[in-house]
């Protein structure tokens, strides 16, 4: 699938960078093949899965996103008829966002795919060392949140 890479590079920041970005472009690529459905907008339906009828804002700080891109990002995800939008009962200019009955199913659906990549990631590490790759990316998630 990849090239092999140098083990003796120790450029933490730099392959962190690129496993993230290769990572993720293979994941939105099978999420959007065998789903339709790129894998931000199942990020969103996990979210909405939990948090069905949140704010805009937010699903917003759960994805990390700014205001705008999670605006685009649920304007696409209601032409795609996974949620619908509504305005907010208590402030007129907020909209409180619903899951579709599409948009559970996919959920459903990118849970299994999700599980079957977290697989695949794991696979080659024994025991002890997925529990150091969760400490440490654990560290760095509670370190610079």
């Amino acid at each position: 699938m990849l090239n092999q890479t140098n083990s003796s590079d120790k450029r933490l920041f730099y392959k962190l960078n690129i496993s993230q970005r290769l990572l993720l472009k293979y994941v939105d690529r099978e999420s959007t093949n065998k789903l339709d459905v790129p894998v931000i907008q199942t990020a969103a339906l996990f979210y909405l899965m939990k948090n069905d009828g949140c704010l805009l804002k937010e699903l917003s700080a759960a994805l990390m996103q700014n205001k705008s891109a999670t605006t685009t990002l649920a304007e696409r995800m209601e032409k795609n008829g996974l949620i619908v939008k509504k305005n907010s009962e208590t402030d007129g200019r907020a909209l409180n966002l619903f899951l579709t009955d599409k948009g559970r199913d996919i959920s459903n659906q990118a849970q299994s795919l999700m599980t079957e990549f977290n697989r695949e990631l794991l696979e080659p590490f024994s025991k002890t060392e997925i529990k150091i790759i969760h400490g440490f990316l654990n560290t760095i998630i509670e370190t610079y949140r």
